[in-house]
């Protein structure tokens, strides 16, 4: 990464301490130091994932903001900061990041939307957000993260998790569960909402199009519970984004990402990993439309500017296919499909489409 977080989140957090001190006091600051999750955030990276860090000028998200401590400290590393929160649910109405951003002298964007609604971000693409305990206050949990999938590369999320009912039941641990909390069943606060078991929350974050890179809970981790303070327990997740296929390096033949996530390709389209692998595996969709027309598509696959087996698609809809990259896999590589047919450019769509393309992974 370039840098220390731990140390420089103790060192940023005395300096957050003197300018608060220097403030004049007309609003009650953030009562809880948001730089303890710089711990969870190191423990998450474990030196493994530097690269989401891609040097200074990096753009980050924060959402959920509190005061901004956390939005400061990495903009006093050098990456280019923005932050999303409601003032009717920030603790002072978003007085203090605005005051801290001021006394600082700050560029940090302060942006005001309500993540419970159907909002909307900034134009460019960010390259990590920043997400720590705001899911189980949304009414909307599966509409949030989606949106984020489609603007940002990487999520740092946490959210609390139960393995058991209030009445001490425990929860099925192989089956994706969410408990939805009444008004006033945890901390009196009826800003809580959905507290969902492990499997359930690895269920919503697949299914808004994010894979799990790393995950850790803390707290009860054996008779934890949606309602009481004493059996909390928090799950920490860094993810990447797979919408539209951003987890690898598109080269050619894909068109622009639809809503769902899956795009369109044309007869010849490929792909790049730089990184060692060992096997791709390729999710699709056979439209019945092209197969009526077209009859069976046989995709040949080169990894590398070497064949490997093709693969015949004869039935309309979902397909997954698997190859293992071998020799071709160890230092990286260019991946390259071949339809041997394709539906032309027409009035109705100037595109010559072959296949639909929904996930592409590497192992």
């Amino acid at each position: 990464m370039g840098f220390e977080l731990l140390p420089a989140a103790a060192r940023f957090r005395k300096k957050l301490e003197a300018v608060r001190n220097s403030a004049p006091q007309t609003f009650e600051w953030y009562p809880y130091d948001s730089l303890t999750n710089a711990g969870h955030i190191d423990r998450l990276l474990s030196g493994r994932h530097d690269a989401i860090f891609p040097g200074t000028g990096g753009r980050i998200l924060d959402i959920g903001c509190a005061d901004g401590d956390l939005a400061f400290l990495l903009e006093s590393l050098g990456f280019s900061v923005s932050v999303i929160d409601h003032p009717s649910t920030n603790h002072n109405g978003m007085r203090g990041i605005r005051t801290l951003r001021d006394l600082l002298g700050s560029s940090v964007g302060v942006l005001e939307a309500d993540i419970d609604s159907q909002f909307s971000l900034p134009k460019e693409r960010f390259r990590l957000v920043v997400f720590l305990g705001i899911l189980y206050h949304l009414k909307n949990p599966f509409y949030a993260l989606e949106r984020l999938a489609k603007s940002c590369d990487y999520c740092l999320l946490s959210t609390r998790i139960a393995r058991r009912f209030p009445d001490g039941t425990p929860m099925p641990p192989h089956h994706p569960m969410a408990y939805l909390l009444a008004a006033d069943e945890l901390n009196a606060d009826d800003s809580n909402y959905w507290i969902f078991n492990e499997e359930g929350l690895r269920r919503l974050i697949s299914r808004t199009h994010w894979d799990v890179v790393e995950m850790f809970t803390s707290g009860d981790t054996v008779n934890s519970d949606p309602t009481s303070k004493e059996r909390d327990e928090r799950a920490f997740c860094l993810l990447r984004s797979r919408y539209g296929m951003a987890n690898v390096e598109l080269v050619t033949g894909f068109y622009e990402v639809e809503d769902t996530g899956w795009r369109w390709v044309s007869r010849q389209f490929s792909v790049r990993i730089d990184q060692p692998r060992e096997v791709v595996t390729v999710r699709g969709y056979l439209p019945e439309v092209v197969l009526q027309e077209l009859g069976p598509i046989r995709l040949g696959i080169q990894v590398n500017g070497r064949d490997v087996r093709s693969e015949v698609l004869s039935v309309a809809g979902a397909w997954t296919i698997l190859r293992k990259l071998g020799e071709q896999g160890r230092t990286g590589a260019e991946i390259q499909f071949t339809a041997d047919k394709a539906l032309p450019a027409s009035d109705a769509d100037d595109r010559e489409r072959s296949l639909i393309i929904s996930a592409i992974e590497f192992e």
